[in-house]
């Protein structure tokens, strides 16, 4: 290795070689960011301790249960079908470079999709509503097939499976890959958690009460059979604030004395760097091993490529 590199410092025309130490230093320093990247966030869910949704104040926790939907309707990932809290899709195409004796080809992306419903994390002692945008997401479930169309068949779960894998790579034009958090899979989150406490209901009761007036003014002599007290024809200023508190006691009547709707705890990105928005499907544990592997990795790739990088310049330098 080393005497091809050599050689390859020493007689590659210079855009060649200047290409090449470029993209080894760019690979290096990805790969050096990348590291340390994971093990701040490694370090971060350490030194975080886990909050219970009851009691957790506000501001950037961390929480552990499952997933499970929000009132409403279901989800299902668009392409397997499946009931799914969260779900992205990739379909890709299979390009084949022509004029090549070996006919390489490719897989090209040409249709991509991220969910942006909520869902709830739920632990023994309430729920927490998720806002998954802007997240870094582990999901449960990966699985990729093949097929004919853009438009996905009937998904099977060996689909998935090694011996499938093969055969769809070489006969199948289109590849499917799904990645799914589904109800009840256990759910470990780091992000900013915030107490909305419904104040927004305020304007909704005025402007049902405005609403109300409007639709009362429309029909004059209603008003004045209701309101003109002095049988002047006219509706003054104090008739008038009758008239209103009379339509913010049916509003209020009608929401059946709700002034607001409970809390709603919700967990969403920080807007902070420093403050990294993470949702693992899995075990706190499971999301520092994670982050571990993926740091030595990065680790173990990069430090190579940076030293023949230095040291094929220090080559070309010194010749």
């Amino acid at each position: 290795m080393l005497d091809w590199l050599r050689d390859f410092t020493h007689t590659a025309p210079p855009h060649v070689y200047g290409m090449a130490v470029i993209a080894a230093l760019a690979a290096g320093c990805a790969c050096a960011w990348g590291t340390m990247r994971a093990f701040q966030r490694k370090r971060l869910i350490e030194d975080t301790p886990t909050a219970l949704i009851r009691s957790a104040s506000q501001g950037y926790v961390e929480l552990q249960g499952r997933a499970r939907f929000m009132d409403g309707d279901e989800i299902f990932a668009r392409l397997s079908n499946r009931l799914s809290v969260w779900y992205h899709y990739k379909v890709e195409k299979r390009q084949r470079r022509s004029g090549s004796s070996s006919q390489q080809s490719g897989w090209v992306t040409i249709e991509h999709e991220t969910s942006d419903d909520m869902f709830y994390l739920e632990d023994n002692t309430g729920v927490c509503a998720v806002d998954a945008d802007g997240a870094t997401v582990t999901p449960a479930h990966v699985n990729v097939w093949y097929g004919s169309s853009r438009i996905p068949g009937r998904y099977h779960d060996d689909d998935g499976t090694w011996w499938a894998r093969g055969i769809g790579q070489l006969s199948g034009s289109y590849r499917y890959t799904e990645r799914r958090i589904e109800p009840g899979d256990q759910l470990y989150a780091l992000g900013y958690f915030v107490t909305h406490s419904g104040g927004a209901s305020n304007f909704d009761r005025s402007a049902a009460v405005s609403e109300k007036l409007r639709q009362w003014k429309q029909d004059q002599r209603f008003m004045l059979e209701q309101f003109d007290m002095n049988d002047d024809g006219e509706i003054d200023l104090e008739e008038w604030e009758r008239a209103r508190a009379k339509a913010e006691q049916q509003v209020e009547n009608e929401m059946g004395g709700n002034n607001a709707p409970p809390p709603v705890d919700v967990l969403r990105r920080s807007g902070q760097r420093r403050r990294p928005f993470i949702i693992h499907a899995g075990t706190e544990e499971e999301a520092r091993t994670r982050l571990n592997r993926q740091a030595l990795g990065l680790l173990i790739l990069g430090v190579p490529v940076l030293v023949m990088a230095i040291w094929s310049l220090g080559l070309k330098l010194s010749a």
